[in-house]
């Protein structure tokens, strides 16, 4: 009999089948209170826009890195988060970085680059490929479009 089967029904032998109840809530402090946000954390807006103009309202969390900001642009655009590159300013936002760290507070204008989907295919596998083969592969795949040599994949 195992420990599990055990604990079901208290007496060291397993009658039941399935899971273990849930444990119940814990007691004495903190009972039947609010977990409040923790006062250092700030919820702020900015704006992000595509090149084509489109503009996206934001709201970001100063404990957020940069990937949690494109996985909201992503689901707000229906897209994988891994083809989006944000920009503010001149510099391209590393997926790692806070975003308070990167220099996104109240009102910032982001700029948003969609990059085309082999990326995030690439990304979601882990993979590493360097920039020229995957240039490359997008060259050869326009190529074959030109040709009519494309056939479509499911």
């Amino acid at each position: 009999v195992g420990a599990a089967e055990a604990a079901r029904d208290g007496k060291g032998k397993g009658k039941g089948k399935g899971y273990l109840p849930p444990a119940p809530p814990p007691k004495g402090k903190g009972k039947g209170k609010e977990i409040k946000q923790a006062p250092n954390i700030v919820t702020f807006k900015c704006t992000a826009h595509k090149l084509d103009g489109t503009e996206l309202e934001l709201t970001l969390h100063s404990n957020w890195n940069v990937d949690m900001a494109r996985n909201q642009v992503g689901s707000q655009l229906g897209i994988n988060a891994h083809r989006i590159k944000l920009i503010l300013g001149d510099d391209v936002l590393e997926p790692q970085v806070c975003v308070t760290t990167a220099g996104v507070e109240e009102g910032s204008v982001l700029s948003i680059v969609i990059l085309p989907p082999i990326y995030g295919s690439i990304a979601e596998h882990r993979l590493k490929v360097p920039d020229e083969v995957i240039s490359a592969n997008m060259e050869l795949h326009d190529a074959l479009e030109g040709l009519g040599r494309l056939r479509p994949t499911f």
